[in-house]
Order: C-alpha cells, then sequence, then structure tokens
C-alpha cells in the first residue's frame, strides 16, 4: 500500500499529551504523512493539521490517541 510506505518512509517519531498526537516526521514531508494518515482513516482521529515536519492530530480522548500511537507503531514496524 502505497499510503503506508509514504508514512513509513517520513516518519521520524511521535507522542501524545491528552488527545493530541504530535507526529515529527523528515523534512518536508509532513503534509504527505498527513494525507496518508488521512487516506488510513483511523475513526479516532477528527482532524490533522500538517506543517514542513510536524503533524497535530486531535483524537477524539486521550485513550484513543493512544490506540492510535499503538496502530501507527503496528504499521511502520
Amino acid at each position: 500500500n502505497k499510503y503506508i510506505r509514504i508514512l513509513k518512509d517520513g516518519f521520524i517519531s511521535m507522542d501524545h499529551g491528552e488527545n493530541i498526537i504530535v507526529i515529527k516526521t523528515v523534512s518536508g514531508m509532513a503534509m504527505a504523512v498527513a494525507a496518508a494518515l488521512d487516506a488510513l482513516k483511523f475513526e479516532e482521529i477528527m482532524g490533522c493539521i500538517a506543517g514542513d515536519d510536524t503533524i497535530m492530530c486531535a483524537a477524539k480522548n486521550a485513550q484513543l490517541a493512544a490506540l492510535v500511537i499503538t496502530k501507527i507503531e503496528k504499521i511502520i514496524s
């Protein structure tokens, strides 16, 4: 899947605080990785905002943010 490849290629790290997930990417890849996350249709994510190398995703709550991190870790491993 091309979206998974983009996620794997652009991803550097991620963390969350409450319901906000912050994903660090390779410089210039944040928009592509955010588009890949949108295409993967995580029901737990309400939306993502991408800059140059950082993405902020809003999950519905803190527990779902932790679940999304687990799902992304599984995809990229």
